[in-house]
């Protein structure tokens, strides 16, 4: 079973990038609320900064649900450990997984990637083009059923005939 895991810079930037960029953005806010009082126009600027304050931490909040930053994996398992805001592990089996979404198969590499097992209802998410994870997305699709692997490589030509 091999270990994958994120870089300290990449653990970094996934578990806390929404704190700095929130307070930014909070700081935005905060002179649009001011300029309230002087223009009224300055709603607009409230608006689209509390928007973007909404979208960006419901996005970190997702990732912390669903990002595993350690994943172990062999042919027949994958087990993801240290969750954000929780000790559990998840294991799946390769026979489990049903679809795979996201990442090169919705056409954008740098999107993560979503595993989804129906039979326990689980799904975890992976950014395959950081570090040795796209090796562990290798090995996912060499294990998986092949009804869904054949669905998955004519999703991909059919993107690359696309472009």
């Amino acid at each position: 079973m091999k270990t994958y895991k994120y870089s300290i810079l990449w653990k970094v930037l996934y578990r806390y990038g929404n704190i700095p960029l929130t307070l930014f953005l909070l700081i935005y806010l905060v002179t649009s609320v001011i300029g309230l009082f002087s223009h009224w126009y300055f709603i607009f600027f409230f608006c689209i900064n509390l928007l973007i304050i909404i979208w960006l931490n419901k996005y970190y909040i997702k990732t912390y649900k669903l990002f595993p930053f350690e994943i172990s994996a062999d042919n027949e398992k994958i087990i993801c450990t240290n969750f954000m805001f929780s000790k559990k592990e998840i294991e799946l089996r390769m026979e489990d997984i049903d679809k795979l979404t996201g990442g090169i198969f919705s056409g954008y590499q740098t999107r993560p990637v979503y595993i989804h097992d129906s039979k326990r209802n689980i799904t975890i998410g992976l950014y395959a083009n950081v570090g040795k994870f796209p090796e562990l997305l290798k090995i996912i699709l060499q294990n998986i059923r092949e009804d869904l692997y054949k669905d998955l490589v004519g999703k991909i030509t059919e993107l690359r005939n696309k472009k």
